[in-house]
């Protein structure tokens, strides 16, 4: 008798990360289920069963996407200094998307098009969480000035990130310690800019 395929957490990983590379890769239209499941070595009733179909599974990799990067922003310590901390979620926010660029393109990089996200966007809000208490902790603390929490939160994750989509985009071959410096200088500039107001 032949024993039944597992369905399991760890089938459903490696599921949500082939369908992230062919998605970031290649766009929404080349996901492909069959093909997904054989790459993987299991069927599309393990992918129904799993997802409930095609456009649950790129509802559930928009998801895994924010949650994997909102928990990498959760560890990040609050040291209670928000300059300290300000550094540190931009480093996690940087080093999460040099190791999940699939990822990374899923979230920000329009790969999913059309497909309907309304009801997990609170996780995109959520993600922030971690940035909007530390932004909050630094105008409470007159450590930044000039602006509402949500603006001066709004110009440090906007920097970050354009920051980190150039890297990823256009400096892959810089070297990693050119790289690092020019992230570095680029957060440095938005938290001096706001300490100045």
């Amino acid at each position: 008798m032949a024993r039944p395929r597992i369905h399991d957490a760890e089938l459903r990983f490696r599921l949500l990360e082939a369908a992230a590379e062919s998605v970031a890769q290649h766009g929404v239209e080349s996901l492909s289920l069959r093909k997904l499941a054989a790459a993987e070595g299991t069927s599309t009733t393990a992918i129904y069963s799993l997802f409930g179909g095609r456009a649950e599974l790129l509802v559930a990799l928009f998801s895994a996407s924010f949650s994997s990067f909102g928990d990498a922003q959760r560890r990040v310590p609050v040291t209670g200094d928000p300059e300290v901390d300000l550094r540190e979620l931009a480093a996690a926010y940087r080093d999460w998307a040099l190791r999940n660029p699939n990822l990374y393109a899923v979230m920000f990089g329009g790969v999913l098009g059309g497909v309907d996200v309304a009801d997990e966007a609170h996780l995109a809000d959520a993600a922030m969480d971690p940035l909007r208490a530390a932004v909050t902790s630094a105008v409470g603390g007159g450590v930044l000035r000039g602006a509402s929490v949500e603006l001066i939160t709004h110009s440090f994750w906007a920097i970050v990130h354009g920051l980190v989509s150039l890297e990823l985009a256009m400096l892959a071959d810089s070297d990693e310690q050119t790289r690092r410096s020019m992230f570095e200088a680029g957060t440095e500039s938005v938290l001096r800019g706001w300490s100045r107001q």
